[in-house]
């Protein structure tokens, strides 16, 4: 006869199964190990600095987790070789030709590598791919930097110290200008004068627009020059026969010229031959002589006594003409 089971064995078993259930399934949720049941592909790249990332940081896409870090190994000199693992269903999205950088997810928290970047035309990501990587920040860096911007900033208010004294104390132009009535009044003085040719020039401006304004009401002459064409035409006309005439006296004058360069003319002989000038001018002296004897005659003539009572009767025949007037 078959013994029957220990009822407390088989309890014992089942909870011990249970157990190692719980185990497992807590073992897989905190170690993400349900993750070496996805298909991944591998891609490395290669880093001059990782900044402590270690092996199983996550992988982040456009804020996405897609993989982990399978395995960290020094290549070349001292650069170091990242092997990563993405998950195949996140490959379509990825582009051969993204970046890598190594960051921190969150504040103080631990290190990821980020993919990001890539062109729309580039092909998926693929197995045994090398990304391109690019060099991030570290905490170091960072510091360093802040205590560069700390010794600046330490000038700058060294600086502002010495200027803000300068200013208190006087010196400078700003600071006499800050202390000195003298030369905060001439200021005052200066924009005064200023307006007051501001004020001036506007005044000639509104003078101008009203000539203007004059200028093109019609029957003006400018605007009738832009608008008449017949007083255009005329003036055209003008200028043209003003411009013929002074070519005909510039012509007559070169005949004048011409002739008197010339003894065969009359002209000619007068400015050049000195008899035909001293008979000219003995001519006209004895034409003054004639009528200086004829006006002595004429009034002799006046005082005859034959012919003084014509010019008595002239001479009143003017003055009452004179009085009619």
């Amino acid at each position: 006869m078959t013994p029957s089971p220990n009822p407390q064995a088989v309890i014992v078993g089942l909870f011990v199964t249970l157990a190692l259930a719980i185990l497992g399934g807590a073992i897989l949720t905190i170690g993400d190990l349900n993750d070496t049941f996805t298909r991944k592909v591998q891609v490395s790249a290669v880093f001059d600095e990782v900044n402590g990332l270690q092996t199983g940081n996550n992988i982040w896409y456009s804020g996405v987790k897609v993989g982990t870090v399978k395995k960290l190994a020094f290549h070349g000199g001292s650069q170091v070789q990242v092997d990563m693992r993405v998950d195949v269903d996140a490959t379509q999205y990825i582009h051969g030709d993204v970046k890598a950088k190594v960051d921190t997810d969150g504040l103080i928290g631990n290190k990821i590598v980020v993919l990001y970047g890539g062109t729309t035309g580039a092909a998926p990501l693929a197995d045994g791919d090398v990304l391109e990587t690019e060099k991030a920040l570290s905490s170091e860096d960072i510091m360093a930097t802040l205590q560069e911007n700390n010794k600046n900033l330490v000038a700058i208010t060294a600086n502002l110290k010495t200027v803000s004294a300068d200013l208190a104390a006087g010196n400078g132009s700003i600071g006499k200008l800050l202390k000195d009535d003298t030369l905060y009044n001439g200021a005052n003085d200066t924009i005064a004068k200023l307006n007051a040719a501001s004020d001036s020039a506007r005044s000639v401006t509104n003078s101008l627009a009203t000539f203007s304004a004059k200028l093109n009401q019609a029957g003006n002459l400018p605007n009738d020059l832009v608008t008449d064409k017949t007083t255009y035409a005329e003036l055209a006309k003008t200028v043209s026969d003003l411009q013929a005439a002074s070519e005909k006296a510039s012509a007559l004058m070169d005949g004048v010229a011409k002739g008197a360069s010339d003894p065969s003319t009359p002209i000619g002989a007068l400015v050049q031959d000195d008899k035909s000038g001293t008979q000219v001018k003995e001519t006209l002296e004895n034409l003054n002589k004639s009528s200086l004897l004829l006006s002595q005659d004429l009034e002799a003539l006046q005082h005859n006594f034959l012919l003084r009572p014509y010019f008595k009767k002239q001479e009143k025949a003017a003055k009452d003409a004179a009085q009619k007037q």
